[in-house]
């Protein structure tokens, strides 16, 4: 007995003092799973009213990050009332910089600070939403504030408080994907809108998102979004991440 008992000890004491990687780790994991030098990704965006009703809009988005800073180009392809409605976000070293062009007027408009926690056409992310879901190491402060054998359950509370107050996510650990995150208030205490995904998947070894509906909770209205193809790392010109393309979509 006392042998089994030591061969037992040599198996889980290791186990056991293994320490979970920092909160902080955590987050810098999902942000660096989700990181590509480039990415094309056709995307079905349906918005799901509280009494079920659906409206359906297919859009594409191409993104490139150069020294972690990412710009992205959101391309609306369909229905007609938005088509070629395009959205332009562009991080800087302080601030992420945000433009968008509306066909009917014939104009591009930038997004204001104060407008940062508005719907983004219509949906329940927000224009900050379309920038990121999560914070890094540097940008807020970050718990762990729960772990099971499947996650981790981290805090997170932003140096700069804008449109939310707090996030908590709720991150898987085999991959770091992100399985929820909760958006509350500037108060810190009201949840406003909760990210759940749905669906998971691969592309080659890396893991992704397929379809995450966020939730808006004061009025039972959902958006979900389904990643139809991506392809990561291929050649895409720098022409797309300018005003030029965001006012006319040519080249």
């Amino acid at each position: 007995m006392k042998r089994v008992f030591f061969m037992l000890l040599l198996i889980l004491v290791p186990a056991l003092l293994i320490a979970a990687p920092s909160a902080a780790r955590i987050m810098d994991l999902v942000i660096d799973t989700q990181k590509a030098d480039t990415a094309a990704m056709d995307l079905r965006l349906t918005l799901i009213e509280a009494n079920g009703t659906e409206r359906e809009r297919r859009i594409q988005t191409l993104s490139r990050t150069i020294d972690d800073k990412t710009s992205i180009i959101t391309v609306f392809l369909s229905p007609e009332s938005v088509k070629n409605t395009r959205f332009l976000s562009v991080e800087g070293e302080d601030a992420t910089d945000q433009w968008i062009y509306l066909p009917a007027l014939k104009r591009v408009r930038k997004i204001s600070a104060s407008e940062e926690g508005g719907s983004f056409m219509g949906s329940d992310f927000s224009y900050s939403d379309m920038a990121s879901t999560t914070y890094d190491a540097d940008e807020a402060t970050h718990r762990l504030i729960e772990e099971t054998p499947t996650t981790y359950v981290v805090e997170s509370i932003p140096k700069t408080v804008k449109s939310y107050g707090k996030n908590i996510a709720t991150v898987e650990k085999d991959t770091y994907l992100p399985l929820k995150v909760e958006f509350y208030a500037p108060d810190g205490t009201t949840l406003l809108k909760t990210l759940t995904t749905l669906e998971t998947g691969t592309v080659g070894t890396r893991p992704i998102t397929k379809v995450v509906e966020m939730k808006t909770i004061a009025t039972g209205h959902t958006t979900r979004l389904e990643m139809l193809q991506v392809r990561y790392d291929v050649p895409i010109p720098s022409a797309y991440f300018t005003a030029r393309f965001l006012e006319t979509g040519r080249l």
